[in-house]
Order: structure tokens, then C-alpha cells, then sequence
């Protein structure tokens, strides 16, 4: 698991923990669950999931983006440390 991941799981280890705190210890009666509220349920989750995805699309273009600079970053160091190498030896002039 990568760091959003386990910060997202952390959260929802929490909510369920919330939501269990305030339910009656019968649960909750499938009467009191009226369509509007199913509906309203359903459509709450599926942003939820939604939401989650795109942290974790957003999170992989972070990461994409991080490892992008680190090699421009290398490569960046590595002409310079060619290029002070080949100002240190000349070529040999041809004769």
C-alpha cells in the first residue's frame, strides 16, 4: 500500500468505527430505510468511491511527475559531471 492508501484506509477504519459508535444495538430498522434515504445512500457512497479514485488517479500523476524530476534532475547531473570530466582530459590534437 502506498501513502494515500493507507491515509485513506485510516479513514475509513475511523468512519466505521464512528458509524458503528452511533447505531443502535439492533441496527437500524430496514423500515427506517425509506427509498429517498436508499437513494440518497447509494448516491453518497458512489461519490465517496469516486472521490477515493480520483485521489489515487491524482496521487499516481504525483508520483509519475516526482520520479520525472528526479531523473531530469540526474541526468542534469550527470551531463555536467561528463562535461567537467571531458574539460579536465582534453583530446589529444591531431597531429
Amino acid at each position: 500500500m502506498n501513502a494515500v492508501e493507507l491515509l485513506l484506509q485510516e479513514e475509513i477504519t475511523h468512519f466505521i468505527d464512528r458509524l458503528a459508535a452511533s447505531m443502535p444495538p439492533v441496527g437500524v430498522a430496514s423500515h427506517a430505510m425509506t427509498p429517498a434515504v436508499r437513494t440518497r445512500l447509494d448516491d453518497a457512497e458512489t461519490q465517496m468511491a469516486q472521490a477515493r479514485a480520483t485521489l489515487m488517479e491524482g496521487y499516481g500523476r504525483w508520483r509519475r511527475a516526482l520520479e520525472d524530476v528526479e531523473n531530469l534532475w540526474a541526468l542534469a547531473a550527470w551531463r555536467s559531471t561528463a562535461a567537467e570530466e571531458t574539460s579536465e582530459h582534453p583530446a589529444p590534437l591531431a597531429a
